[in-house]
């Protein structure tokens, strides 16, 4: 009918991975001079650094534990988390959306009333 999913498809989640299989975690360093990222949860402080999960949409990033340089879209299928200093991770804090190496003058941002403008300016 339509109505009901069918018990075939009842022990699969909605992006086709069976239920209670997860992304797997990768822990990663900006590489590239130029990174942009969405920032999805909160910093947490560790015994030796500051973490950060995130969405990479552009740029070059480093894991230390397979010593491999993945690109954006090759982490799209992990749940990336972002090693940080404590510098960058005061920062952070309260921020969603990161641009990291570009001038400002190259970007736009449109705010939430709809208004144009450029440069960096708050919402």
């Amino acid at each position: 009918m339509g109505l009901f999913k069918s018990k075939s498809n009842s022990n699969k989640k909605d992006d086709g991975r069976p239920k209670g299989d997860r992304k797997k975690v990768n822990y990663v360093y900006i590489s590239s001079r130029k990174a942009v990222f969405l920032v999805t949860g909160d910093i947490k402080e560790s015994r030796y650094s500051y973490s950060a999960p995130i969405i990479p949409l552009h740029g070059i990033y480093y894991s230390s534990k397979d010593k491999r340089k993945y690109t954006a879209k090759e982490l799209a299928n992990y749940f990336v988390v972002l090693n940080i200093d404590k510098e960058d991770a005061d920062a952070l804090r309260g921020k969603k959306i990161v641009v990291m190496g570009y001038n400002e003058n190259e970007m736009l941002f449109v705010p939430a009333d709809g208004g144009e403008s450029s440069g960096n300016t708050e919402a």
